[in-house]
């Protein structure tokens, strides 16, 4: 009998999904409440190499979280038919430590249908492909619906604490404040074939009402 043809899965792109968070015009700072997005998320304390083009690059630890999300786009596109990509990654830069570190989430956004289960199973995937027998802290979070202020950076995200701060005058102005650390999301690549000055940044806070 003749094989049958393997079935042509639609890839599934966030950025387009989520038009609001990744395809943010320059120039305007975004209010909006964000619905529940999952995220494979690596908590480390690192230095950073800020020179790199598209997005910073740490130092002391390797991000292995991307390799997980690797594993769960297998799962989900054999055992559910849903293949997706893989999203930019995004850093909540928590607060300094010592010797010019960071403690940070460091994540990327995966897809709804993504479970526990899957996580689980992709991080022993990633051990026997590594050959280790812990990683590092990965977690799969789920946020709820966040309210946040947005805002697009264009140019070296060495310069986003100029558009950080043009965020924070704005939502006074609303008669809202920043809630937390806040978020970037890196949508251009690690790689010297884009100027530093076309670079593009979200720069993303979440808010609360002040009192």
């Amino acid at each position: 009998m003749p094989k049958l043809e393997a079935k042509a899965l639609k890839t599934h792109d966030h950025r387009k999904i989520y038009r609001d968070i990744y395809q943010l015009k320059p120039d305007k700072t975004v209010i909006q409440l964000l619905p529940e997005l999952k995220y494979i998320s690596q908590r480390m304390v690192t230095s950073y190499h800020m020179n790199w083009y598209g997005r910073p690059e740490p130092k002391d630890e390797k991000w292995i979280a991307w390799k997980v999300v690797n594993q769960i786009k297998t799962i989900t596109r054999k055992e559910q038919e849903y293949k997706f990509k893989l999203m930019p990654p995004e850093i909540v830069w928590h607060r300094a430590a010592e010797n010019d570190k960071w403690v940070v989430d460091q994540m990327m956004l995966v897809a709804d249908c993504v479970t526990d289960e899957m996580f689980n199973r992709s991080m022993e995937r990633v051990k026997k492909n590594l050959r280790v027998e812990e990683l590092p802290s990965i977690t799969f979070k789920k946020n709820g619906p966040t309210l946040c202020a947005q805002r697009l950076h264009v140019g070296h995200y060495q310069h986003t604490e100029e558009t950080l701060q043009i965020i924070k005058e704005e939502i006074e102005a609303e008669g809202y404040q920043v809630k937390g650390a806040h978020r970037e999301i890196y949508l251009y690549p690690a790689m010297d074939c884009y100027p530093p000055e076309k670079c593009k940044t979200v720069v993303s806070v979440e808010i609360e009402k002040k009192e």
